[in-house]
């Protein structure tokens, strides 16, 4: 018999629309209360963030869908909170309708709904911080591994800051979704989501002092997210239509805040492109948002449309994440890209010099730890467009 290790398994998975209609499905063939009482299945984790920098937590739209299910089913209902210490609210317990009568089922029900909702507005984090990966862990453990449909329901930001996806390290909001996975996945760092459905309610949703995400890092954490928990082995990870607002418990624990960077640098000289709404599709020379990178180009194309002896040096870097070539080609191409952006805003050819530097470059991060292996978060800091001139230009 071959033995494969856990990270290795890449399980069948289902799209979100095949989950919609198990949900859906599901929801008109259980949760009719004259229908005769069926036998327990199933199970519902929820993790909850109940913490400071986060909107309070609460169950709408797909994620209320989730519960509605859960609790037609008569699933085992487990609460978790994803604080720097993640802990289980309580023991696991069966979301019971027993009655014989529809009638007093369909209150059992009602009660069982109620009973979730207030679980999940009452979680308070205990300890400073959030490790959510921990966390999703954790709650999958409390349950074991009840037959039917299992559903992961994650209350949360997404903003981790601390364990094995902390998302204070400098880059981690612009590091590639794939290594993110892969990184986790060779060091066992990831639970064993197989035969669970996960849906995200709040992914990106902050609060003071929390600096808000723009659209590209809301795209981006929802990137690696579900990147990660695909790999983990989730059968779909479908992100919640209903946004969460209000401000947490003052008296909640601390947690720190992830810097939302505006995605350049300019020193007068020099001027760098490092992320968010100016960077890259992952392994990619295709920008995430070219309208959005173009009216933050503008004001520069303008001075060189204006200074017609000054130069721009458009350059690209890389980590060392494959064969140097392939690194350098990639880089190349992507200071092409932004070239190319420049020319359709008006700057002549002439005055653009283009070259793919690849990894070997000054100013290189440390991207790989003791033992060898891709740090995400700094190789995304190696992934750049500098654009040097000849003569300064007024940042803007």
């Amino acid at each position: 018999m071959e033995i494969v290790s856990r990270k290795t398994l890449r399980p069948a998975r289902w799209p979100a629309a095949l989950l919609s209609l198990v949900v859906v499905g599901c929801l008109a063939a259980c949760a009719d209360p004259a229908a005769t009482a069926a036998e327990p299945s199933g199970a519902l984790v929820v993790v909850v963030g109940g913490r400071a920098n986060a909107a309070p937590p609460a169950l709408s739209g797909v994620a209320a869908s989730a519960r509605d299910v859960a609790v037609a089913q008569q699933s085992v209902f487990s609460l978790v909170l994803a604080d720097g210490a993640p802990f289980a609210e309580g023991p696991a317990a069966t979301l019971t309708a027993d009655a014989a009568d529809a009638g007093a089922r369909e209150e059992q029900y009602a009660a069982n709904r109620e009973r979730v909702d207030d679980a999940v507005a009452g979680a308070r984090a205990r300890t400073p911080e959030s490790d959510l990966l921990t966390a999703i862990d954790l709650g999958v453990q409390t349950v074991g591994t009840p037959t039917g449909l299992r559903t992961l329901v994650l209350v949360d930001s997404g903003l981790s800051t601390a364990g094995a996806l902390d998302f204070t390290a400098p880059g981690m909001l612009d590091a590639d979704p794939r290594e993110v996975a892969d990184t986790l996945a060779d060091s066992n760092q990831l639970p064993d989501l197989r035969g669970w459905s996960v849906v995200f309610q709040g992914l990106g949703d902050t609060a003071a002092p929390q600096p808000p995400l723009d659209d590209a890092r809301r795209a981006q954490l929802a990137s690696i997210w579900t990147e990660v928990l695909q790999r983990a082995g989730a059968v779909a990870v479908q992100r919640g239509d209903v946004r969460l607002t209000g401000d947490p418990d003052p008296a909640l624990p601390a947690v720190r805040t992830v810097a939302i960077e505006p995605g350049m640098r300019c020193t007068g000289g020099s001027l760098t492109l490092t992320g968010g709404p100016l960077g890259f599709r992952p392994g990619e020379p295709t920008l995430l948002d070219e309208s959005a990178a173009a009216e933050r180009l503008r004001p520069y194309a303008e001075q060189l449309i204006a200074r017609p002896g000054v130069v721009a040096e458009v350059f690209g870097t890389s980590p060392a994440v494959g064969d140097p070539e392939v690194d350098r080609q990639i880089s190349e191409d992507r200071a092409q890209e932004v070239a190319n952006l420049l020319i359709d805003l008006g700057v002549p050819i002439p005055q653009l010099h283009v070259l793919g530097l690849g990894s070997d470059f000054d100013g290189h991060v440390p991207d790989r730890d003791t033992t060898g292996h891709l740090v995400p978060a700094a190789a995304a800091l190696n992934r750049t467009i500098r654009i040097d001139f000849t003569e300064p230009v007024q940042c803007v």
